[in-house]
């Protein structure tokens, strides 16, 4: 019995010494990997775990004999599964060696210098949105992935449409942020206008977005003064296999996305993918007053990519790219108003390149507008498309580009880069947008650049570059000269200083415009670009308000053609023609308005009054004369911007950038503006004249009430929207150029004068334990509004996106069980918009949430459900816009 007991004894010690130890290292450097928790599993269920120590070592005791799943989980490090782990008697030794994630610093980019880089090293403000995030967290299109970036202004219209730009400076069709996918341009050919569900690449085919703050036109040319998004696509020889997905949300919302990669062998790969969409509108949605028909709700887009590759050896490749999208069915606001898009396609085809440091690419895009119509010219008996129908827009434009580009060494430390762009722009409206510019409106732009980096020490980077590019409807060349001064003082910690020289090229609608938008009674209102020979007022009419000239619609007894003096007196008969019926309704008797009617006031007695339209309401402003100013040549914006930044990752758990900048716009284009106004009679001078001649007539009494009522209806009160109180436009100061030869109010762009804008952007996260981290965001730009006083002009100059804006989240993510999750808060401040439909966009603040889960036991299932704006905040975010409430989205997706 005695020696049973014994061998028992013997025996437990020895089973209880069983198990798993091992050491935890860093991959590259062989460091330990300090905190990782391994876990051994066997079953299904956890038999042990343990916490590496500071030597990176961890130890699994009391495991019986068998085979067991380890797993090994730590913060910043990808995870790591070792299956088939035999324990025995004793302990069996397994060690692991863990990879860094790519932090939001540590991730390789390629946009900001147009060569491999991390974050850390860039010279510029990159951040990076990689395809987990992307896939955990459905959405309708990239604004959703770029919304609470540091910088980055995003204006929805609705559940589709929303403008993403950069620093500021929206506008209603927007094409300031310069927007690539797979170094292709993303925006439509010829009107310059970044609409992300034109863009064909379906989100599960994406493999990062870079965003890339501030100037990059000394190597990306021009139109990237305010930065550069890019969408990278994932390669068919690295991420092969097929995923499908279907979304569903409410507002009737549903989505089928499609996606297969494969590779035969080494030197071939191809990929193609698909999703198509669909979605009822929020009936909150908030109609343009001035809109002729209903807007669809119903939204309608499909497309879709295909690829091939091909990699003759490791250092060379040649992809080929088709695709495609079809806009059924949207809303998209427009400088001269909403337009319905109907059936809008959009194709990009693409040849690229590369060979060891030798890259080319040729591609064109091409777009088909359809049966699009602008919504405040549409008829009864519209049907587009028709060159007929001034409310057709018909757009079959494209752009084809050339680029190329090659580097090499000069020892190790310096690097240079070069390369050529070459761009055409063919716009084909067949003579709907640009009317009679139609047949000469084409744009050919030439630019090269020289990119150099000069390592100076192990600590201090030189970066400088310059690049010249001629655009064949401006007279000069314009030099974009770029020099960055970045410090790193010790690993994973970055300190620069860049001045950059941007500009922004005239699109063709600046230059070749010419649609008919609107009507504002007798006055059509027509949208032009400015000619070479710029556009100026006739100021020799003698007896005119500061000898200006006006044309008068026939309606009131003008002939458009033909130029008076801006002398409103002159057409008094006509306003009381015109008043007659509305004053007797109005209790002026027919007698009293029949003598009125007898009445010829001259200049001195009643003066003139000029007003421009405000396009948003159809109301009319007070301006003085003064005020008109020559619309000159149009000339390239060019930007001039110092910025100071700091990025870095500090105790292996927070990572921050703060960027300072400044940037001083010079020729400033800003947008459609209403530039000739309205002749009215003076309401003051006109009611004294009044009162003075019906005196006798009728009496002191009624005389100062008839006069004051009459005048009201025939000069108007400033800003009014009463009919009785908004005056009658008598003639038009126009223009004296041949497009503008007619009794049209003339909406047109212009060249303002110096801009001066301060600004900072700060982004932070911070990595909290047990698979928690929090993370932050606040933008802001020293003011929002730039008064006509300040930047000359008619109207003033809005910044057009919020002063301050900022976020707030906490993320969680455990590898192990498949499971993350997100909840953000978003406040965006209070801010003026003046972009031919002006208003002002009231502060909002929302909340988000999302949760994605892959089962252990489904294998490439994920299920996943975003949030945005969980408590049905009702907002507008840009003029035009709906009244936006909550969108809910699940996604059921399947990868194998």
């Amino acid at each position: 019995m005695s020696v049973v007991f014994g061998l028992l004894c013997i025996a437990v010690p020895a089973a209880a010494q069983s198990g798993l130890l091992g050491r935890v290292t860093e991959a590259g450097t062989g460091s330990p990997v300090v905190g990782a928790r391994v876990q051994a599993n066997a079953g299904g269920r956890t038999a042990g775990v343990a916490t590496t120590s500071e030597s990176g070592e961890y130890r699994i005791s009391n495991l019986t004999a068998g085979s067991y799943d380890v797993t090994i989980t730590r913060i910043g490090y990808s995870l790591q599964r070792i299956a088939g782990v035999q324990v025995g008697a004793g302990f069996a030794t397994t060690n692991v060696t863990m990879s860094l994630i790519p932090s939001q610093l540590d991730q390789v980019v390629t946009t900001a210098s147009r060569a491999p880089e991390k974050v850390i090293d860039a010279p510029a403000s990159v951040f990076v949105v990689n395809s987990v995030e992307i896939n955990d967290r459905p959405s309708v299109n990239i604004a959703d992935h770029v919304v609470t970036l540091p910088g980055i202004d995003v204006a929805r219209g609705g559940i589709m449409q929303s403008n993403i730009v950069a620093r500021g400076f929206n506008n209603i069709f927007s094409g300031a942020l310069l927007t690539l996918t797979d170094n292709r341009f993303s925006f439509v050919p010829s009107l310059r206008v970044n609409i992300p569900y034109l863009t064909p690449t379906p989100s599960e085919d994406v493999e990062r977005i870079e965003v890339v703050l501030g100037p990059g036109a000394a190597l990306y040319g021009p139109n990237t003064a305010s930065g550069v998004m890019h969408v990278i696509t994932k390669s068919p020889f690295t991420s092969q296999g097929t995923t499908v997905t279907v979304d569903g949300g409410n507002q009737s919302l549903r989505r089928a996305g499609f996606r297969h990669a494969g590779s035969p062998n080494e030197k071939f790969g191809y990929k193609i993918s698909y999703d198509v969409f669909g979605a009822t509108e929020w009936p909150e949605f908030k109609h343009d007053t001035l809109e002729k028909k209903a807007r669809e709700t119903d939204l309608r887009r499909q497309g879709g990519e295909v690829r091939l590759d091909f990699r003759p050896t490791p250092a060379s490749e040649l992809i080929a790219n088709v695709g495609h999208t079809k806009a059924g069915s949207a809303v998209e606001p427009t400088g001269l108003g909403p337009a319905q898009i109907k059936d809008w396609t959009y194709n990009t085809y693409q040849l690229r390149g590369r060979m060891n440091r030798l890259f080319a690419q040729v591609f064109v895009n091409r777009s088909d507008a359809g049966g699009t119509y602008l919504l405040r010219t549409v008829k009864p008996t519209t049907t587009c498309p028709n060159v007929a129908d001034a409310a057709c827009i018909i757009d079959k434009s494209q752009q084809m580009v050339a680029q190329a580009q090659h580097g090499w060494d000069f020892g190790a430390r310096q690097r240079f880069l070069y390369g050529f762009d070459y761009i055409h722009t063919d716009p084909r409206t067949s003579g709907t947008i640009n009317g009679r510019n139609e047949n000469d409106d084409d744009i050919t732009e030439v630019g090269g650049y020289l990119h150099s980096v000069t390592t100076l020490s192990p600590k201090l980077e030189l970066t400088a570059a310059g690049r010249v590019d001629k655009h064949s409807r401006l007279e000069q060349s314009v030099f974009s000269p770029r020099v960055a001064l970045v410090f790193k003082p010790v690993e994973n910690q970055n300190l620069r200083v860049t001045y950059n020289r941007a500009f922004s090229t005239p699109s063709t609608n600046n230059l070749f415009l010419d649609l008919l938008a609107g009507a504002a009674g007798p006055y059509g209102v027509r949208a032009l670009g400015v000619p070479t020979t710029g556009l100026s007022f006739k100021r020799d009419c003698t007896g005119g308000i500061s000898n200006l000239c006006m044309r008068v619609p026939t309606a009131f007894g003008g002939t458009p053609s033909t130029m008076i003096a801006a002398n409103a007196a002159v057409l008094y008969p006509a306003a009381i023609a015109a008043a007659r019926a509305a004053l007797i309704a109005g209790g002026v008797p027919s007698s009293v308005v029949d003598y009125m009617s007898t009445l010829r006031p001259n200049s001195t007695q009643v003066s003139t009054q000029l007003r421009v339209l405000n396009t948003e309401n159809a109301t009319f402003r007070d301006v003085a004369a003064s005020d008109l100013r020559d619309v000159e040549r149009i000339k390239p914006t060019i930007h001039n911007t110092l910025e100071a930044g700091y990025k870095g990752i500090l105790g292996n758990r927070l990572q921050l950038s703060l960027d300072v900048w400044r940037d001083h716009r010079t020729n400033f284009v800003g947008p459609l503006i209403v530039e000739t106004p309205n002749v009215f009679l003076d309401r003051a001078s006109l009611q004294i004249y009044l009162q003075q001649q019906l005196t006798p007539v009728v009496g002191p009494t009624n005389a100062a009430a008839i006069s004051t009522s009459t005048a009201a209806a025939l000069g108007g009160v400033s800003g009014s929207t009463s009919a009785s109180t908004k005056g009658i436009p008598l003639g038009v100061v126009n223009f004296q150029e041949a497009n503008s030869a007619g009794s049209d109010i003339i909406v047109t762009y212009r060249n303002f004068g110096d801009l001066t804008v301060y600004g900072s952007d700060l982004g932070g996260e911070l990595l909290l334990d047990g698979g928690f981290s929090v993370d932050g965001t606040y933008s802001w730009v020293n003011k929002d509004f730039f008064p006509r006083s300040e930047v000359g002009g008619v109207q003033d100059i809005a910044l057009n996106a919020p002063a301050t804006k900022g976020s707030l989240g906490l993320k969680f993510r455990d590898e192990v069980k498949g499971l993350s999750a997100e909840f953000r808060g978003r406040h965006v401040a209070e801010f003026p918009v003046f972009s031919f439909i002006n208003g002002t966009i009231a502060s909002y603040n929302l909340f988000d949430a999302s949760v994605a889960f892959r089962p252990a036991s489904w294998k490439g299932v994920m299920i996943a459900l975003n949030a945005n704006n969980l408590l049905d905040k009702k907002h507008r975010e840009f003029v035009g816009g709906g009244n936006l409430g909550r969108l809910i989205i699940t996604r059921l997706q399947y990868t194998f």
